[in-house]
This record gives structure tokens, sequence and C-alpha cells, in this order.
């Protein structure tokens, strides 16, 4: 049965509250040492904030519990895992979506083993940053050994993540302001401005959200789509991520239609044409595309006849149009079809924005790159 727990969310409810005036000059530095590491950290370990604050909130609920004992198969431990899922990560999605983890922070190798979060045992754990993982022992230590107040802690987390939260807000409204001032565009200009994007570092999410937002914007235009549905953009680092594609298009009844399957910088090789025949057996999905930001599309010419002729085999054999192309020469198909070019422009940095308010994929760098393309054009 679930809980309501009440208690637990009051306690955060409070410590949010706090948090926003925060006294820092009043935090004790081995607090502010331990926390910002994390903090600064997040975007690739988020999850160990989200079981640090679950911990926390236990050793407030109950004083008398070791929070290093996170699992209920150890001697005198508890189930951190219902708490954070209950809870924390509830909690998260309301204040800083962000950095919410879609079920339970403890579902990833670094927080879900049954390794106790001691100075000792806890070297175990499948942090590969050493400063990291030191910095995260250290707080239980801290706060199991050295009686440091867990409230103290709780509220210094969500302090630094309230100042993440307000900086990243920033980043939004400059990225949103650039597209109010833009001047005549072209399909030229728009591939010139998204290719020198999709070339920031970490960047290959940025042609997912680029083909995703041209297909917002056509979707209603073509009879093909008609009675289709394009299905939410899912995040690439959910544990439990479930699909065919990066893009997905359904029919009314739930049923795969078209997906889109995007890679960044890898050329296409019968490989994935067989990962495509491997995931959508016993599927009727009518067409399946495969779109790279590869230069060519493929190593070679060797290549690319393999890729084709694997492709005109599982048309016979399995009824599938498989479509394989580079992205630069898709969207300069597709945006043929738009009336409106700065229409699509700020389809794409509303979807940008989206996408980083929900996950770490989009970083404040993706957007603020963005607004300076913008503001070039402008």
């Amino acid at each position: 049965m679930i809980k309501n727990n009440q208690q637990e969310k009051t306690i955060l409810e409070n410590a949010y509250q706090n948090a926003q005036n925060i006294d820092f000059n009043a935090i004790s530095s081995s607090i502010k040492i331990n926390i910002d590491v994390l903090i600064s950290k997040i975007d690739s370990n988020k999850s160990l904030v989200s079981a640090l604050v679950t911990s926390l909130l236990k050793k407030i609920t109950t004083p008398t519990q070791d929070i290093r004992l996170h699992r209920t198969d150890f001697e005198n431990g508890y189930s951190a895992r219902v708490l954070d899922t209950q809870v924390t990560s509830p909690f998260f999605k309301d204040n800083f979506p962000k950095y919410a983890n879609k079920e339970s922070s403890f579902l990833t190798l670094a927080t879900r083993e049954r390794i106790k979060w001691t100075k000792i045992e806890g070297l175990d754990l499948k942090i590969r940053d050493k400063q990291l993982k030191e910095c995260f022992l250290n707080i239980f230590d801290d706060v199991e050994i050295q009686n440091i107040n867990p409230n103290d802690y709780l509220e210094y987390v969500f302090a630094k993540l309230i100042i993440l939260a307000k900086a990243t807000q920033i980043v939004f409204e400059n990225a949103n302001f650039e597209t109010k001032n833009l001047e005549t565009l072209n399909i030229h200009l728009i591939i010139k401005m998204l290719e020198k994007h999709f070339e920031a570092k970490l960047s290959s999410r940025l042609p997912v959200i680029a083909i995703y937002s041209i297909y917002e914007a056509l979707l209603p235009k073509f009879e093909r789509y008609k009675d289709k549905k394009l299905v939410p953009l899912q995040v690439h680092t959910s544990s439990d991520k479930h699909s065919f594609g990066d893009i997905e298009i359904y029919t009314l009844d739930n049923q795969p239609f078209e997906i889109i399957e995007i890679k960044h910088n890898i050329p296409i090789d019968k490989y994935l044409i067989f990962d495509v025949a491997k995931k959508s057996h016993n599927t009727k999905i009518n067409r399946y595309y495969i779109l790279t930001t590869f230069k060519s599309g493929f190593k070679n010419a060797e290549t690319e006849k393999e890729v084709i002729n694997s492709i005109l085999e599982l048309k016979k054999t399995q009824g599938i149009d498989i479509i394989a192309n580079g992205i630069v020469s898709t969207l300069k198909y597709y945006l043929r079809f738009i009336d409106d070019y700065e229409e699509f422009i700020k389809i794409y940095t509303r979807n940008l924005i989206e996408d980083a308010g929900k996950s770490t994929e989009i970083k404040d760098f993706h957007l603020e790159q963005w607004a300076d393309i913008l503001k070039e054009k402008s």
C-alpha cells in the first residue's frame, strides 16, 4: 500500500522554502565543499543528488536510522527506493524537473547495488569520478559519525538547486528573446544555423529536436499523417525507456506508423539496418527512417550499396519501407514545405527549452550557443 507520506512531504516543502532565503555565510565549509562538488557534476550524476535528498529526509524523520543502510536486505536497513519513488522523485518533478528521475534515483548502478554507503565499503560504488564519490560518502559520514544536522545539508542542497534553476531560466528567456528579432530567413540560412548548432559538444540530442520540430510543423499539412499523432520526445537517459526510435508517429489506436532514428556523426551501415529489422519484427510499422549527421551518410560507396541491398531485402521479407539518409538533405527537403521559416525557428527554440527543462541532455550552453546563432542572424 502506498503511504500518504505527509510528514516527509512537509519536511521537503519547508526545507525548500527555507532554502530560498538561506544565509550562505552560516553554512559550514564542509557542507559547502561536499555539496558544491555534487551540484557541479549534477548533469551526469543527478541520481546521486536525489538519493542524497532521500537519505537526509529519512534521517530527519527517523533520527535513529543509519542512512548508510539504504536497503531492506541490510541488517537494520530501510527501503530508500520506496521513499525516493513515493516522495523525492515527485518533489523533484514539481520543483526541479530538469534533475528529476523518471521513477527513482535508486535504479542506477551507482545507487542500487548492495553496498553500504560507509567510508570503506562505499569505495566499491560504481562512481567513476573519485572526487564525486568521496564527497558523496563524506556527507553520510558527517551525518552519521560527526552528527552534523541533516536539515542543514538538505536546505543547502535545495539552495544550490534553486540557483541553478534561476540561471537556467535566464538562458531560456534569452533564447526566446532572440527569436523575436530575426530578419529574412531562407532554407540555406536555416541549414547553416542548424549545422553550426550541431557542431556543439555533447550535441547528439540537437538533430533529434530539429527533425521533431519539422514534423511538428508539417504533420497537419499532409494527408499521409491524417489521423496520426506525434509522440512526445522521450528522455534518452530514462532507465525504462522502451521505444522503436527517437521520433515516433502513431495511429490514433496507438500502433506505430512511422519511426525516425537519428545517429550523430555515425555512418549508416548494414548493421543499423539489421537492428531496425530486429526492432520492427512482428510490428506493422509503415516507414522507418535512419538519419545521420555523418557528412556523406555512408562510410564509402561499398557500404552504401550494402545498405541499399539490405533495405530492398527487408522490403520483400517484412514489407517495411526503410529510408536511410543524411540529416541535412532531409531537413532541406522538409523545409521546402514550411510556409513560415520564422515559425520553424520558434518551434525549434521552444522544443530546445522544453527539453532542457525536463532533462540534462540539453545543456545551458546549448541554449546559449543557439541564442548567439540567432543574434548573428538578427
